[in-house]
């Protein structure tokens, strides 16, 4: 998985890039980012264990969850 700025990283480099941007769209733009890294993580997880999801409906939905851990969002 690529490396992901941290919030603040984001913030500073987005504030100086565009200072016409307003709070909330560096907030979302930020949240992209790592929503779209949960998915793509998801996926590859998902891809990894793909024999222990048909026995397991379970396994998946704990997969899915735990494909992308919060201490990623800094």
């Amino acid at each position: 998985m690529k490396t992901l700025p941290t919030a603040k990283e984001f913030w500073d480099s987005t504030c100086i890039t565009h200072p016409d941007k307003s709070p909330g769209d560096i907030m979302i733009e930020f949240a992209k980012i790592h929503v779209q890294a949960a998915l793509e993580a998801a996926v590859q997880k998902y891809t990894h264990d793909e024999t222990h999801v048909s026995d397991n409906p379970a396994y998946l939905e704990q997969s899915i969850l735990n494909a992308y851990p919060l201490e990623n969002i800094k």
